[in-house]
């Protein structure tokens, strides 16, 4: 019995040192990891968790990374959920820690579903949709409609009526505009009709906020293509918006309510047949914007009226068809529609005012009428056909801007680039010089102004622009341009940052979110060096 006992232990030992080397001996780490699924169809703002699979089940370490290729496509985070940004591809990939065993999965954003509308709107545009305007539009009072970025809004060019009256935006409400540098909001017209010969064709109307419309908020954005001659029955001359009878022609963005917020950076105005910015309403800070191509036969790149309180800063305005900017408290009544007060500074004007008709010149770079309160400095106003103008500035209270207007430190260069058109040349401006030098009529010398002496004198020493030979009457925009100023360029030093804008303290609170006016720098125009 004893020693059946011992033989007894002996096979458990055993049994127990077999089981135990069997363990050790054991491979745990990881042979594959496998995706599911393995691609992906998502819509920008779509999400889809991929499901993984580790071999063997019970391998000891199970930690993995995820990556995608592209963010700015597809992002996936540390649980292997995967967010849809904006169309493109990216491939998503999964690693073992342990191993270094890789699996993919890949994904494709497309464009969200197109929407078709007409009528009133409201609510967003959801990010990368193509929204087709078929009809007259508008934003019913007390609403507000968001477009997010990379949506195309396409304007239908269809007359709407026998009239062929075209298509309006009518924001009685809330407008916002949230694009971004590599998505705008663009407000545009069928590609094919996006042509050089309708530049000036007035295509559609544009974007009209009325007495009611409270706020708007523009971020990024392309307005182009506009300026529409409305008719007796558009729907901005129902609205009393516009003469009565029609006739006149339409403006890329507008607003009327002196109570009214209005926000406009980094965007884009173009291809317009009338003004791009013409405001009778409204606290306003309009910067860091571009404008080409602005104005058929007349026409300003920003255009103030009375009831406006505005900051307009680092602008670049290439070849307005009058002036980069008009100032005026035209329309004041003492109450709602209360002085026109405008700062106007460090913006870059060019080529502005020579493609007025040369029979009724009016304005190149800056105009300043009768009783509104500007502050105009720090511009850097190159080969435009006048310095800043303010008729009767400081000769008689009545007909001139408020004597406590000022028009000074503004840096002018000319070019030695001649206009071809022999009405110019009888009125005595053949080169941008000839309406900066000495003795012309309505145009203000600040003492502080920086003037050249002659045609091709103070060179601003543009990185990239053909200061001395590009034609005068051109709007044609090279997007390689680069406007920032060259080391040693006289326009760097010398402006003015002694004053404060209306809106960099407290700043313009549009949809919750607080936009401050930018503070004046030491050098001239809207850029300085690399």
């Amino acid at each position: 019995m004893k020693k059946q006992m011992i033989f007894l232990s002996m096979i458990f030992i055993a049994t127990l040192l077999f089981a135990g080397c069997s363990n050790e001996d054991e491979d745990l780490s990881v042979k594959g990891v496998n995706v599911t699924p393995t691609s992906l169809s998502l819509k920008p703002g779509g999400m889809q968790s991929l499901t993984l699979a580790i071999f063997p089940d019970n391998a000891a370490n199970k930690s993995v990374k995820w990556e995608s290729s592209d963010e700015s496509v597809a992002t996936v985070d540390e649980s292997g959920k995967v967010v849809a940004i904006k169309p493109g591809n990216a491939t998503i990939t999964v690693t073992t820690v342990d191993g270094g065993e890789k699996a993919t999965c890949s994904v494709t954003v497309a464009l969200n579903d197109p929407l078709a509308v007409s009528g009133e709107v409201y609510g967003t545009w959801a990010k990368y949709s193509v929204v087709n305007v078929d009809g007259q539009i508008s934003i019913p009072a007390g609403k507000s409609l968001t477009i997010e970025e990379g949506v195309e809004v396409m304007v239908s060019t269809a007359g709407q009526d026998a009239n062929n009256t075209k298509i309006e935006f009518i924001v009685n409400g809330s407008l916002y505009c949230y694009g971004t540098e590599e998505a705008p909001v663009t407000f545009t017209v069928p590609a094919a009709e996006r042509t050089a010969d309708n530049t000036f064709t007035r295509l559609w109307g544009g974007i009209i906020g009325s007495a009611t419309c409270s706020e708007m908020a523009f971020e990024h954005v392309i307005v182009e293509y506009t300026g529409a001659v409305t008719t007796k029955t558009s729907p901005s001359v129902a609205a009393a918006l516009f003469k009565p009878a029609g006739g006149e022609g339409m403006v890329a963005f507008n607003t009327n309510n002196p109570a009214g917020k209005y926000v406009i950076v980094n965007s884009t105005f173009r291809n317009t047949g009338e003004d791009a910015i013409y405001v009778q309403g409204g606290s306003c800070i309009f910067a860091n914007n571009l404008f080409y191509a602005v104005g058929e036969a007349g026409g300003e790149a920003i255009n103030v009226k009375a009831g406006c309180k505005v900051d307009a800063a680092f602008n670049m305005m290439y070849s307005p068809n009058t002036n980069g900017f008009k100032l005026s408290n035209s329309g004041a009544d003492g109450g709602a529609r209360f002085q026109a007060q405008i700062n106007a500074y460090n913006n870059t004007v060019i080529n502005s005012g020579w493609r007025r008709d040369p029979n009724k010149p009016k304005g190149g770079s800056v105009w300043a009428e009768a009783g509104c309160l500007v502050n105009v400095y720090n511009n850097l106003t190159v080969n435009c056909m006048f310095a800043a103008k303010a008729p009767m500035f400081g000769q008689d209270a009545t007909d001139g801007p408020d004597l406590n207007s000022k028009i000074d430190y503004n840096f002018y260069a000319s070019g030695t680039a001649q206009s071809t058109v022999p009405q110019h040349a009888a009125n005595g401006t053949l080169t941008a010089y000839d309406g900066f030098k000495a003795g012309v009529s309505d145009v203000v010398y600040g003492t502080h102004d920086v003037r050249g002496t002659a045609a091709g004198d103070r060179n601003p020493m543009f990185e990239n622009f053909p200061f001395e030979t590009n034609p005068l009457l051109s709007y044609t925009f090279n997007a390689s341009w680069d406007f920032r100023l060259k080391p040693g360029s006289p326009a760097l030093a010398g402006a003015y940052t002694g004053f404060t804008p209306y809106f960099s303290a407290a700043g313009i609170t549009v949809n919750g979110k607080t936009y401050k006016s930018p503070a004046p720098a030491a050098y001239f125009g809207a850029f300085g060096t690399k």
